[in-house]
């Protein structure tokens, strides 16, 4: 008898370590897919920032040369603002949003470059 109890404890011995190898794959899975999310949540701030920084500089830029306030000035500012809303975005998780805030906020800033507001 005391072989079968043998048998048994090391049939217990085996399925706890391969429990273990086995829960030790899907750690290291949610470990990478955590450090993704968060990296994509820091590039999505970072170049949701870099265009609103831009379009607002642009807008000094072009006060300063003596240029007219006018629609154009908006529309950077405008553009620099919903950029700048993609950083909020990408900070709460949201970065398929926060990258069409980006777009957004690019193409509005963009239009004050058009020949109708220039």
């Amino acid at each position: 008898m005391t072989y079968g109890s043998e048998s048994d404890e090391q049939l217990k011995a085996l399925k706890t370590l391969k429990t273990r190898f086995q829960g030790q794959g899907r750690q290291r899975l949610v470990v990478d897919r955590r450090r993704a999310a968060r990296q994509a949540r820091r590039v999505s701030a970072g170049i949701s920032a870099l265009v609103a920084l831009v379009a607002i500089a642009l807008t000094g830029v072009r006060l300063a040369q003596g240029s007219e306030a006018g629609v154009w000035t908006v529309l950077y500012l405008a553009g620099g603002v919903v950029s700048g809303f993609g950083v909020l975005l990408a900070r709460f998780g949201r970065t398929r949003w926060a990258f069409a805030a980006i777009c957004v906020g690019a193409g509005v800033a963009m239009l004050g470059d058009g020949p109708m507001f220039g």
